[in-house]
């Protein structure tokens, strides 16, 4: 019977133990697409950007990047990352500061970033638009 109770024990904790793995694999892809999305960001390439926004119909089309080719980001801060119990969304606050060509005050933007994890594609996807650079 210890035997038996020993084993179950084992048994839970490997459970236990993957689904942490899992976990910790969903969380290392979102440091990873986040990174990346910032790096866009930060460099200007917003048609990159704007492919980290997942698309709700296969009728829907990427937003039109506009007049963003004029917006530079000097500096960009993560001051907040807000994950749900499940660990499938994410609400991060990030604080960019920029200026466009044509006027180079420098300006800050917080800017909230809502993610959401796709199990079907092993994918985080931006929810949210693209910084709204004024």
């Amino acid at each position: 019977m210890e035997k038996l109770k020993w084993i179950a024990f084992v048994l839970v904790f490997l459970i236990l133990g993957c689904a942490g793995i899992r976990t910790g694999e969903k969380m290392a892809l979102f440091d990873d697409t986040a990174r990346a999305y910032l790096r866009a960001i930060r460099w200007g390439d917003y048609g990159a950007a704007n492919a980290f926004k997942k698309l709700q119909s296969p009728d829907d089309k990427i937003a039109d990047t506009g007049d963003l080719d004029q917006v530079r980001v000097t500096a960009y801060n993560v001051k907040e990352t807000i994950l749900s119990e499940d660990k499938s969304s994410i609400l991060r606050i990030v604080d960019f500061q920029y200026y466009r060509i044509t006027n180079v005050t420098v300006k800050n933007l917080i800017d909230r970033q809502a993610w959401e994890y796709d199990e079907e594609t092993n994918r985080w996807y931006l929810t949210s638009g693209l910084p709204d650079f004024k």
